[in-house]
């Protein structure tokens, strides 16, 4: 991760395109060389405690989700079974508890549809994953320099770093 700032503008602009995605809710988390945005369509847990970006209580991870885990419930049992204090009703949460205990093996215990990015300000990592059979849509640029990702290519476009020409090789 950089310390180049993520410009708001741009993190608003990707988002903006994207509105009809999640007429529900709206928010942003930006600090030194990461972006989080989030357009939210609010299915579990409609309260506010389900806004993302989510953080976890210590303020060291951040979560975008999109989808429904449909274990969820059982799965905040075991988290609560194992000390970990939860605020919410959502899925979102859930997930943000699994990564601290399991970091990326906790995709092995969701079921569901979804796709997600975590943000670790503890070891400085963007760990982006999506459901097994791709139900939900994630699309990334990674130029070596950045990381840019969204559930639509058009958010990825808003990027000026971004080029917009077909890659023929890929393609084929």
């Amino acid at each position: 991760i950089s310390d180049e700032p993520v410009p708001e503008k741009l993190v608003r602009k990707m988002t903006d395109v994207i509105a009809h995605r999640g007429p529900d809710d709206y928010g942003l988390h930006i600090e030194a060389g990461i972006g989080l945005g989030h357009r939210r369509l609010s299915i579990i847990d409609l309260s506010k405690l389900g806004h993302q970006p989510m953080a976890s209580s210590d303020g060291q991870i951040y979560i975008v989700f999109n989808g429904e885990i449909y274990n969820f419930l059982e799965l905040r049992e075991d988290l609560i079974k194992k000390g970990y204090t939860l605020k919410s009703n959502s899925d979102t949460e859930v997930i943000i508890y699994l990564y601290m205990e399991y970091k990326e093996k906790c995709l092995s215990f969701l079921r569901g549809m979804f796709a997600f990015s975590i943000w670790d300000k503890r070891d400085g990592t963007v760990f982006i994953a999506r459901d097994r059979i791709g139900k939900k849509p994630l699309y990334y640029h990674d130029n070596g320099k950045s990381l840019v990702f969204g559930s639509e290519l058009k958010s990825i476009l808003e990027d000026p770093s971004v080029k917009k020409e077909i890659n023929y090789e890929a393609m084929y």
